[in-house]
């Protein structure tokens, strides 16, 4: 019999107020894995009064509590891997190893927060004024908004609001109705589980097609204070929208045409593996995932020899089973996108080198392509699949100027045996984060992470999310009396 989820409001789990729910269906057979509730806006009314009456409160705790609670739902997470990997396979299509990553980097970003519970919160500035301090301070914003993705549900998850809550602010999360336990019902109930009082996380959960009108009145909601949505970038425009609208402070990580640029000078021993991680991992549902490899002409053709070698060595197939590489797509349409991308490739003039565009169901076999045209829709849009293309180039100067040939900019990377030149030349790829002799997927949470143009704005991560999660005010302290000494 097919479990329920209800929504999570003011500590407690209960229905929609209509009573409706949506299924949500696991891409591995395409049958129900839980029914959900499908939230009214009369839901998230009630979540954001739940958020806005905790904050009183939470934003008063010590720093010491809010570390406890932190540290204690990182241990907890962890301690209950196996069954998130089962949970993942069954909701995301995901095989073990990426469930397995983003248990432990959610349960690292859970740390890294409680670390910043007592970070520096302000500073003493001079004055011109004799007997004059001036105190700037960062206080917590309020409520924040946390729209989560399905595909690194629990990474991106922690990344959108552990460390709103590390400096005091109470959270409304969104997830994804392609995955809403992953994305959302999990870590708050890890946080629940861990000590967090009652109203300071809260998740509704909304059915297909539904979402819009739902974020569109808690983004209106005025005591909403910040808004985290990532995800793709045809919606983070319309987030935009919503929150310019209300002056709404708004982070926004987004798609990307990512290219890992390989040098004449790369061992191809070493990098192969490592640059079909990055275009392959979780079958190319990832950001962060590589959509080019643009490679000098010297090593083109052993490239595309050993990497469409290496991509047809890769098991599809069921996600529970250890030995599985890829698993199946988020949905059908997914599919249907993988190819009508691929499709449109071969009739441009595309050469394939492994794969194909044929899917079975949701499964699809990881494709690498080579002479690209422009005119190809795969040329400039993010693939979010399993395809790769190979670009040869002649020299340094003409794999930036592929590289830097997309309205994104997300993230990159560079090979190379000469570190030096490497480090040079990844100063000239227009991305928000490159990685030097590294995957391209890959990020630590202390390290602010972001993208430029069609990718979005602002910064996630460390000190940047302080900053993020922050207002800053001033006081000018007049001491008539010369106390203050300076």
């Amino acid at each position: 019999m097919t479990r329920v989820q209800d929504l999570f409001i003011d500590g407690e789990y209960r229905p929609a107020t209509n009573g409706r729910r949506f299924e949500d269906l696991s891409p591995i057979s395409g049958e129900v894995y839980r029914e959900v509730a499908a939230a009214a806006t009369s839901d998230a009314t009630a979540a954001v009064d739940a958020a806005a009456g905790a904050f009183r409160t939470w934003s008063c705790t010590s720093p010491a509590e809010r570390r406890r609670v932190l540290l204690r739902a990182a241990d907890l997470l962890e301690s209950e891997i196996e069954t998130h990997r089962s949970m993942f396979a069954c909701e995301t299509g995901s095989v073990r190893g990426w469930a397995d990553m983003n248990v432990r980097e959610a349960a690292s970003t859970l740390r890294e927060a409680a670390g910043l519970t007592t970070t520096a919160v302000g500073e003493l500035l001079p004055s011109n004024e004799t007997g004059t301090l001036n105190v700037s301070s960062r206080v917590p914003a309020g409520v924040v908004l946390a729209i989560v993705p399905w595909n690194a549900p629990l990474i991106l998850a922690a990344r959108s609001f552990a460390i709103a809550l590390a400096v005091g602010n109470t959270v409304v999360i969104r997830p994804s109705e392609e995955a809403p336990l992953a994305a959302g019902f999990v870590l708050a109930d890890t946080l629940r589980r861990a000590g967090l009082p009652v109203g300071v996380v809260n998740v509704v959960s909304t059915g297909p097609g539904e979402g819009p009108q739902v974020i569109a009145e808690l983004i209106a909601d005025p005591r909403v204070r910040r808004v985290v949505f990532i995800g793709s970038t045809a919606v983070g425009r319309k987030i935009a929208e919503i929150a310019g609208r209300h002056l709404t402070p708004t982070v926004l990580e987004l798609g990307g045409k990512n290219s890992t640029i390989v040098r004449e000078d790369a061992d191809l021993d070493i990098w192969v593996p490592a640059i079909a991680f990055s275009a392959f991992a979780n079958s190319g549902q990832v950001c962060m995932c590589t959509d080019r490899i643009i490679v000098h002409r010297s090593k083109a053709a052993e490239l595309a020899d050993r990497l469409a070698a290496h991509a047809e060595g890769l098991v599809v197939g069921d996600p529970l089973a250890a030995k599985t590489d890829l698993g199946p797509l988020i949905n059908s349409r997914a599919a249907a996108n993988f190819r009508d991308l691929v499709g449109d490739a071969m009739r441009c003039g595309a050469r394939l080198l492994a794969g194909g565009p044929e899917t079975d169901g949701s499964y699809a076999r990881p494709t690498v392509i080579s002479q690209l045209p422009r005119e190809a829709a795969l040329y400039h849009r993010e693939a979010f699949s399993p395809v790769v293309s190979i670009h040869p180039v002649a020299d340094d100067d003409e794999a930036v100027a592929v590289a830097n040939d997309t309205e994104y900019g997300l993230i990159a990377s560079v090979l190379s045996s000469d570190t030096a030149r490497a480090e040079t030349l990844a100063q000239r790829v227009r991305a928000g984060a490159v990685h030097v002799n590294g995957p391209s997927i890959g990020d630590e949470p202390h390290v602010a992470f972001g993208g430029l143009g069609a990718s979005g704005f602002g910064r996630l991560g460390g000190q940047e999310s302080v900053r993020t999660f922050t207002e800053q005010r001033t006081f000018y302290l007049h001491d008539r009396g010369g106390l203050f000494g300076v």
